[in-house]
């Protein structure tokens, strides 16, 4: 969200892409900020969790919610390949090149998380209860939790850099700009600080005779054969998107000496 390629603004239409890149990023921050609080409140107990997230999905797993933030990752994403394909060079300052690599390395984590999660449910039926994850990510794969907390970090980075450099130059931000960051990093902490109380919390329920077995046929978790599924997809998007990056790259490269050789020469306002 906010760091476009040189020039970009410079082609016909440059602007409306950059618009729109900008909101579809703004709805996926809004939907992350909305998650992370949702974490901060296992500062309080897993039920709490568990209530937010009722009140999180209200929206955010109906059909338009489903359609506005998918379709704003899709559109997010898409334009963010297409902006280094039509750059001119990869020169960039080290802000701009930060966004680019973390932007693309949350589908490399993110893609496990939707489909064990929404995709699951959609197909299965499994309940992605705070419960349940947590006794999955906490204490049975703890690699996995580590993996979500990464996500959670690499996610809000980029989000949050992408924000700061679109409001950098309004006039408000810099005398706002102190406070707005103490908040960015406080929704971050107590998100994490709230998985990992909860994360406790659970280990303690997982000593009662049979509560996990209780929590795992209750939320109808995924049996053995639907797991191997849901592997299979989580393998099959997610080599198929690092194939989509190779792809983008070789053809960015094509192009490029393709350009070289007819004796072109890319300047910065030229794609």
């Amino acid at each position: 969200m906010g760091a476009d390629g040189q020039g970009e603004a410079a082609r016909p239409g440059g602007d409306t892409v950059r618009r729109v890149r900008l909101w579809a990023g703004l709805i996926v921050f809004v939907f992350l900020a909305t998650h992370l609080l949702n974490h901060a409140l296992g500062l309080i107990s897993i039920g709490a969790m568990d209530a937010g997230r009722r009140w999180f999905l209200v929206f955010w797993s109906s059909w338009p919610g489903t359609v506005l933030l998918y379709g704003s990752l899709a559109v997010h994403l898409t334009l963010a390949l297409v902006s280094i394909y039509r750059r001119p060079h990869l020169r960039m300052p080290v802000w701009e090149a930060v966004q680019i690599i973390l932007g693309l390395a949350i589908p490399l984590i993110l893609i496990a998380h939707v489909i064990g999660t929404r995709f699951a449910y959609e197909w299965f039926g499994a309940e992605d209860s705070y419960a349940r994850m947590i006794l999955l990510y906490w204490i049975w794969v703890p690699y996995i939790g580590a993996k979500q907390a990464l996500l959670l970090a690499i996610g809000w980075g980029h989000g949050c850099i992408g924000l700061h450099y679109w409001l950098r130059l309004k006039p408000w931000y810099p005398r706002w700009f102190p406070a707005l960051l103490a908040a960015a990093v406080l929704v971050a902490v107590l998100a994490l600080l709230g998985f990992s109380q909860a994360g406790r919390e659970n280990t303690r329920l997982n000593q009662q005779p049979g509560w996990s077995v209780q929590l795992v046929e209750a939320t109808r978790a995924p049996s053995r054969a639907e797991n191997a599924f849901i592997i299979r997809a989580i393998d099959g998007v997610w080599y198929g998107y690092v194939l989509l990056l190779a792809l983008v790259l070789a053809a960015r490269g094509v192009r490029c000496a393709s350009f070289i050789r007819a004796g072109g020469r890319f300047s910065p306002r030229r794609g």
